[in-house]
């Protein structure tokens, strides 16, 4: 019936197909692979170096504060033996200088000078 007609061109033999080896994908990242990794690890080492600098200002604030209170007593100390010791010089200042030498013996002592005259007050009505 309507069967096929055998083709009157004779079979040709079948060439193996050329396959073209395609470029793989991996050489094209291999670049951005390179950068990643290396941006990783460059991260990585700030994260660290990071966590480490934070340990360290952790432990340096409790420090930071005993030597403010330790800072503050010092200068309260301080401030006491300046006046004390401008004090101390303002009596050297006294006793050694020449011109007031008089005054001084007058001081330490009861005598009074010979120019001068003791008054003593008494009160009225009574001794």
């Amino acid at each position: 019936m309507h069967a096929l007609k055998p083709s009157s061109f004779p079979p040709q033999p079948q060439r193996p197909l050329r396959t073209v080896p395609r470029q793989k994908t991996k050489v094209k990242q291999r670049p951005y692979r390179a950068a990643l990794i290396e941006t990783t690890v460059k991260l990585s080492v700030n994260v660290v170096l990071s966590a480490a600098a934070i340990g360290a200002l952790s432990q340096l604030l409790p420090y930071r504060s005993s030597q403010a209170a330790k800072l503050q007593e010092l200068q309260v100390t301080v401030a006491a033996t300046e006046e004390r010791v401008e004090r101390t010089q303002n009596k050297f200042k006294q006793y050694f200088d020449p011109y007031q030498t008089g005054a001084n013996m007058q001081a330490q002592s009861n005598r009074i000078g010979t120019q001068q005259r003791r008054i003593v007050f008494r009160r009225a009505g009574g001794q």
